[in-house]
C-alpha cells in the first residue's frame, strides 16, 4: 500500500498499533486496520527498529475450526518463542475488562487462537524457552505485578503479587507489566509506572529463575521517564524489544505515532540504580607529578598535564607555577604510564607572546620572566595532539589583565621526541577576543577532509570543522555544540579534556564539567562521538568516571578540583591524566574495551520518531 494511503487511513483512525517482536536479526511492527467492511492484519519489518521500510505481509488468524477473526481491534500483542513455535498474548480493545486471550503460530504469518485466560483481564507477558516445574510462567497486571502458571498457556493459575507501587519512589501509582524476557542469571521483567491512566515512566525489576516468585533486584530509577511535553500527547506503551547490549522502548503517541527511546540494558547483580556507575581506577601510586621545591618554577604546584603516547613512552608536558605564580609547562617521560622515568629541570615552553605574559610584554627565556618579577598568568591547561609527523599543541593564554583564550602553536614530532624546544611554532590566538575561550582540542586526524576543534565558551563544548589550522585573519566560531545536561552531574558546564581518542565504537572524549547540584566541584565525564559526525554523541556517562574524593584531590590550591588534560591508550589500557586540587599530576587507568562497554550501558536514552510508510 502506498504510503498516501496509509496516511488517509491514520487520518481516518482505522490504523491500530498493535505490538513489535525481534526475529532473526530483524525487527517485527504488528497493525491492523479495517477498509470498507474488511479487517486486516499485516506485519512490516526492520534492520535497526527505527526505520520499518520493509515489505508488509499479510497476517491471517482463525481459530481451531479454521475461521478467521473478523475483527483484529487488538492491544499488546506480545510475542515470545517456545521452542518450536511461537505464543503471543493479546487484550481486546473493547469496553470494560477484557480477557487475555492467547495466540500460537510456527512461523508468524498463520496464527491459531488457542483461547481467552477466563482467570486473567489484564496485560500479561510470558516468560520465554522457559518452564518452571513443567508449568510456564507469566507475568501480568496493569495495577500492580503479579505472576500465574500453565501448562497449556489457556488455564492459568495465578499466584500472589510479587510488585507494588513504592511510596515516595518513581513508581509510586499503577504497575503495568511491559515485556519479560529470559536471561542467562535471572527473569527480566519490563513494568510501566502510570498515575490515572497516565503513563510517565518504565522500569525494570530481575526475578530468581530458580524461583520466578523470587525477587533478586529491582531498579531504584526509572530506565526512561516520558518527557513533560508528551504526557499530554495520549502516550501509551506499545512494546519493548532487546538486543545484546540495550533496549528499545516503543511508544505509540495518539494512536498514530511511534517514538522508539534506546537506553541501557538492565542487568543483574547489585545493580539497584539506572545510572550505571563506572569508574577509572585511580593508581596507588597517585599523584604522579609534584612540584619540585628545587626548581623555582615548578616550586608550587605542577598539575593539568597533557599526554602524548610515542615512541614507547608517555610524553608528558604539564602546567607548573613556581616562585613566581607564572605558568609554565614541564616536561616528563613515562614507560609504564605511571611512574616518571625522566623529569626535565627547565620548562618545555614558556610564555613568549604578549598576549600571553603579565605586563604584554614579550621574553625569549624564562629568566627574562623571573627577573621581570613574574606575575599572575602565562601558558595554562595544555593539550598535545599528534597529527601526522606534527605535534599540536593548544593551550589557555592568558595576560593576566584581559579574558583568558585559546592559543595554539605545533612543533615537528622529530624535534618534541628531541626536546628542540626551540622549534615550537610562534604561537596564534584561535580563538575571538573579548570572551573566555578554554579547553581548546584537536582531533588526531582529519574528518571528511577537515580538521576539527572542541574548545569552550561557557557552558557549552563547541565544535568547530576548518580546512587548516593556520588560523590566519580567522577565529574558532563555534559552529555546533554539546551542552550540559540540566537533569545530570554534567549540569552547569562541560568542557573537553583530553584530545579525542579514536576507538571501534566512535572517538572517545573525556571531559570536565561543575553541576548545579555540587557546583564548587569540578569531575570527569566520557562520551562517544560519532566517528563520521563529531557533533553527534552517541554515548555519554550518567555519573562521573573520576570524582575529587582523596586527599590529593582535595589538599592543595583549590580543594574538590579534578581536571584531565591528557589522555592514552597504552597495551589496550586507557590512562588519564588529570589535575588534583590545581597542585598535581594524577592517573587513572581501565581496560579500554571494558570502559567502552561500561560506556554502553551508561548513556543516556534517546528518543527517536520511527519511520515507516506505515506511519506516514
Amino acid at each position: 500500500m502506498e504510503a498516501t494511503a496509509f496516511s488517509q487511513l491514520f487520518a481516518e483512525n482505522m490504523i491500530r498499533l498493535l505490538g513489535t517482536t525481534y526475529k532473526d536479526d530483524e525487527f517485527l511492527l504488528f497493525y491492523s486496520y479495517a477498509k470498507n467492511v474488511n479487517n486486516y492484519f499485516k506485519i512490516i519489518g526492520s534492520k535497526d527498529g527505527f526505520e520499518f521500510n520493509g515489505s508488509s505481509k499479510y497476517i491471517i488468524v482463525t481459530d481451531p475450526k479454521g475461521r478467521e477473526e473478523a475483527k483484529y481491534d487488538w492491544a499488546r500483542f506480545s510475542v515470545v518463542k517456545q521452542k518450536d513455535r511461537y505464543i503471543a498474548t493479546y487484550k481486546m480493545n473493547a469496553k470494560g475488562s477484557a480477557n487475555l486471550n492467547v495466540v500460537e503460530s510456527k512461523e508468524m504469518l498463520r496464527w491459531t487462537k488457542l483461547g481467552k485466560v477466563e482467570t486473567i483481564k489484564e496485560v500479561g507477558s510470558i516468560v520465554p524457552e522457559y518452564q518452571h516445574k513443567n508449568r510456564y510462567v507469566m507475568y501480568f497486571g496493569e495495577h500492580d505485578i503479579k505472576l500465574a502458571y500453565s501448562s497449556q498457556f489457556t488455564n492459568w493459575k495465578t499466584a500472589y503479587t510479587l510488585l507494588e507501587k513504592r511510596d515516595g519512589m518513581f513508581d509510586d501509582g499503577e504497575l503495568e507489566v511491559g515485556k519479560v524476557y529470559n536471561m542467562k542469571d535471572h527473569i527480566l521483567v519490563f513494568y510501566y509506572a502510570k498515575k490515572n491512566g497516565n503513563y510517565y515512566a518504565i522500569g525494570a525489576a530481575g526475578f530468581d529463575k530458580k524461583d520466578p516468585t523470587k525477587l533478586l533486584w529491582r531498579l531504584d530509577k526509572p530506565l526512561w521517564e516520558v518527557p513533560d511535553d508528551m504526557k499530554k500527547n495520549g502516550i501509551k506503551p506499545l512494546s519493548v524489544e532487546m538486543l545484546s547490549d540495550e533496549c528499545i522502548l516503543y511508544w505509540v503517541i495518539n494512536g498514530e505515532t511511534i517514538y522508539a527511546v534506546s537506553c541501557p540494558l538492565p542487568v543483574s547483580g547489585n545493580l539497584k540504580d539506572k545510572h550505571f556507575f563506572m569508574f577509572l581506577k585511580k593508581h596507588a601510586d597517585n599523584p604522579i607529578i609534584t612540584p619540585n621545591p628545587k626548581n623555582k618554577w615548578e616550586s608550587r604546584a605542577t598539575f593539568n598535564s597533557a599526554a602524548l603516547y610515542e615512541d614507547g613512552k608517555v610524553h608528558f608536558l604539564y602546567r607548573s607555577l613556581g616562585d613566581s605564580d607564572l605558568s609554565v609547562l614541564g616536561y616528563a617521560t613515562s614507560k609504564d604510564g605511571i611512574h616518571i622515568d625522566e623529569r626535565l629541570d627547565e620548562p618545555a615552553y614558556i610564555p613568549r607572546e604578549p598576549f600571553e605574559t603579565p605586563g604584554g610584554n614579550t621574553f625569549k627565556t624564562f629568566a627574562e620572566h623571573f627577573a621581570s618579577g613574574g606575575g599572575y598568568g602565562g601558558i595554562e591547561d595544555p593539550r598535545i595532539t599528534k597529527v601526522e609527523d606534527t605535534v599540536y599543541m593548544t593551550y589557555v593564554a592568558f595576560d593576566g589583565a584581559t579574558p583568558p583564550r585559546s592559543a595554539l602553536t605545533s612543533i615537528p614530532i622529530e624535534d618534541f621526541l628531541n626536546r628542540r624546544w626551540d622549534k615550537w611554532e610562534k604561537p596564534k590566538l584561535i580563538s575571538a577576543p573579548g570572551m573566555v575561550n578554554k579547553s581548546a582540542v584537536v582531533f588526531p586526524e582529519k574528518i571528511n577532509g577537515k580538521y576539527v576543534v572542541l574548545h569552550r565558551v561557557y557552558p557549552n563544548i563547541l565544535v568547530d570543522v576548518v580546512d587548516d589550522l593556520k588560523f590566519d585573519n580567522s577565529y574558532l566560531r563555534g559552529q555546533y555544540f554539546i551542552p550540559p545536561r540540566k537533569k545530570f552531574w554534567d549540569s552547569k558546564k562541560v568542557g573537553a579534556g583530553a584530545p579525542p581518542i579514536k576507538t571501534k565504537d566512535g572517538w572517545l572524549l573525556v571531559y570536565q564539567s561543575v553541576g548545579y547540584q555540587d557546583p564548587s566541584r569540578y569531575k570527569i565525564g566520557a562520551m562517544l562521538l560519532d566517528k563520521d559526525d563529531p557533533t553527534k554523541v552517541l554515548y555519554r556517562t550518567n555519573n562521573p568516571i573520576i570524582s575529587p574524593e582523596e586527599s590529593y584531590e582535595n589538599d592543595g590550591f583549590k580543594a574538590g578540583v579534578v581536571y584531565p588534560c591528557g589522555a592514552v591508550v597504552k597495551d589496550n589500557n586507557l590512562f588519564v591524566y588529570y589535575g588534583g586540587a590545581d597542585t598535581v599530576v594524577c592517573a587513572a587507568e581501565e581496560n579500554l574495551d571494558t570502559f567502552l562497554s561500561q560506556m554502553k550501558h551508561n548513556r543516556e536514552p534517546k528518543l527517536k520518531r520511527v519511520i515507516s510508510p506505515v506511519l506516514n
